[in-house]
């Protein structure tokens, strides 16, 4: 997954493309705020389940449990190691 800059760089070709071939008869005006309002919120989902993944693995360094960890996030031991387990693993390696 690339950073959120090189996501958003993505959209903008995406959408410069578009508009190199759109013939300007077929536009009309529309409100586009709630489709803003999507593209806002994925991007801080995606920013909340980094920082989510990176709390977790700074509680696993900290020595708390897979059970309590689960706990927390409302989950069995077994779905927060399967869902962050590989991504703690990942950063124990890189320090």
């Amino acid at each position: 997954m690339g950073s959120q800059e090189e996501r958003w760089a993505e959209k903008l070709a995406a959408l410069e493309k578009w508009a190199e071939e759109v013939d300007p008869a077929d536009l009309e005006i529309i409100d586009s705020s709630s489709l803003k309002l999507v593209g806002r919120l994925a991007d801080q989902r995606d920013e909340t389940a980094r920082e989510l993944a990176q709390a977790v693995a700074s509680a696993r360094k900290d020595g708390w449990s897979w059970a309590m960890i689960g706990f927390m996030l409302g989950v069995t031991r077994q779905a927060a190691q399967q869902r962050y387990g590989a991504h703690v693993a990942e950063l124990a390696q890189s320090q």
